[in-house]
């Protein structure tokens, strides 16, 4: 039974993917032709155009995830995980997805190391980043904290926001959920980030989990190993 799960969740996933990838060039085509056509019409129907650009960058976001999404399930037989220092990716991440405006801190001392792919560490990093930037960024800094124990390594990414309602935090994981209501959210993703760095750690042999803060906040912890396993 668990061999015929995984079988139909790997298989929904590369449709997914099959779908998304097959999607992406007939999106492109249009975003282009928007542009150009935005350049000719008059300032009536200018509106009208941008109006659809925007849903048309909506479904660009959507295929994107989902590219995103299908593309992290990889078989943990093919990854090769290395150790390396946690403070430069984390660097090199926060350089990337940090916006004008927000602040994130990193508490990581400069000798602590994970084993880990640095593709999908990166990748689950900046979908965290970008979920609490989407949803707490204006409530305050986001910090990154690192705690190492005898062969683990929690890696913790925290913001200061409104939290996730405790019935819900179990589901926050699923593909596709938004518990948009706790997180006042305006726009932005489709439910697929979390799911995405949940993928991704847990091919690099870690766990994720989540928890609403005392007071106000939220955080989500990366459990990876210190040292490669054996065998």
């Amino acid at each position: 039974m668990t061999d015929r799960l995984n079988g139909y969740v790997k298989g929904q996933k590369r449709f997914l993917g099959d779908v998304a990838h097959e999607l992406a060039s007939p999106i492109a085509r249009i975003q282009l032709g928007l542009g150009i056509l935005e350049q000719q019409v008059d300032q009536q129907n200018k509106a009208r155009v941008e109006a659809v650009t925007e849903d048309v960058i909506h479904m660009s976001n959507l295929v994107n995830e989902l590219l995103s999404f299908s593309r992290a399930e990889i078989n943990p037989a093919k990854v090769k995980l290395e150790k390396l220092l946690l403070l430069p990716l984390a660097q090199r991440v926060v350089s990337r997805e940090n916006q004008p405006g927000k602040t994130i801190l990193i508490q990581v001392e400069p000798e602590i190391q994970v084993t880990t792919d640095p593709e999908l560490l990166t990748r689950a990093l900046a979908n965290l980043l970008r979920n609490a930037i989407r949803y707490a960024g204006d409530h305050g800094p986001i910090t990154i904290t690192a705690q190492q124990s005898k062969n683990r390594v929690a890696v913790e990414v925290m913001d200061k926001g409104p939290g996730v309602p405790d019935e819900l935090v179990g589901q926050l994981f699923e593909p596709f959920f938004r518990p948009e209501s706790s997180r006042d959210r305006a726009s932005g993703g489709v439910g697929l980030g979390l799911a995405i760095a949940k993928t991704c750690i847990e091919t690099c042999k870690g766990t994720i989990s989540a928890r609403n803060l005392a007071g106000n906040g939220f955080a989500v912890t990366i459990n990876l190993p210190l040292e490669p396993e054996e065998g």
